[in-house]
């Protein structure tokens, strides 16, 4: 097996892993968004006192972007371009979500709830885009 078909065969692993971890952080956003009530003004801190689903949405969500800049390597390494734009589309979206998300903590605008669904789903479609392509190729 040539040394590009591997990383094309690991990039599309990191991306079916990515897509799986973003499915597991839609759930726990929604359970948390139905489920837990914050306090007013900024709940950042009650968050990692009281509530094991904002932390785990938080976890998943830091661990999304360590396996997304993992996808963008594997991308570079294969030299796959449709991998690389997926890579690097998906990555921003991530890292536009989580800072969203950091904000809402802090001022519970909703506004910033609506920016990190949209930097999910703008994700979701990127790496769903990237399998695809990856998976287009021949002989991968």
């Amino acid at each position: 097996m040539s040394q590009t078909r591997t990383g094309k065969r690991a990039f599309r692993i990191a991306v079916l892993i990515t897509l799986v971890l973003l499915v597991l952080q839609y759930i726990l956003g929604m359970i948390a968004n139905l489920e837990v009530q914050l306090p007013g003004g900024n709940a950042t801190s009650w968050a990692f006192r009281n509530s094991i689903i904002i932390q785990l949405h938080i976890y998943l969500g830091t661990l999304l972007i360590v396996v997304a800049l993992v996808a963008l390597i594997l991308s570079l390494v294969a030299r796959h371009p449709a991998g690389i734009v997926a890579a690097v589309a998906g990555l921003a979206l991530l890292v536009f979500a989580w800072l969203s998300g950091v904000q809402f903590l802090a001022t519970q605008q909703n506004d910033l709830s609506l920016r990190m669904a949209l930097g999910f789903m703008g994700a979701f479609i990127a790496y769903l885009l990237g399998y695809f392509f990856s998976s287009a190729l021949r002989g991968v």
